[in-house]
């Protein structure tokens, strides 16, 4: 009878021993599985930070193409401005022979080009005054 005591007792402390190198597994395991998912979280963090920077450079980057478009169509626009009125001056000029003008009516050209030259010039001095330059 004693020594099925002992077989049972020896049993028993293999079996203890089993559970606590079970549990002793199963702990180191929990912990490994503890440090990945904290380290999982921190590069979700990381990450999630990474995206925002990235959107908002993106959204400010839309902005300044926005910003460009505009000024290059206010560009345009003022160049089919430009072109325009230069094609109203040859229709103009060409409407009129100056040189047969000018031998006929000398005053009245020499007062139109003083004029002119007067108006160019005070325009010449605006757009070119530091004051009113941004």
């Amino acid at each position: 009878m004693w020594q099925l005591s002992a077989a049972l007792g020896v049993g028993l402390i293999l079996l203890g021993g089993a559970f606590k190198l079970y549990y002793d597994k199963a702990e180191a395991e929990k912990g490994l599985l503890r440090s990945e998912l904290q380290q999982a979280i921190s590069n979700q963090a990381i990450l999630e930070g990474e995206i925002k920077a990235q959107n908002e450079q993106l959204e400010r980057q839309l902005a300044r193409e926005k910003e460009n478009l505009q000024k290059i169509n206010d560009l345009a626009d003022a160049a089919r401005a430009a072109e325009k009125e230069v094609t109203d001056m040859r229709q103009t000029f060409a409407r009129h022979n100056l040189n047969m003008l000018s031998i006929r009516k000398p005053g009245l050209i020499e007062k139109i080009i003083n004029k002119g030259t007067v108006k160019v010039n005070e325009e010449l001095a605006d757009i070119t005054d530091p004051d009113q330059l941004n």
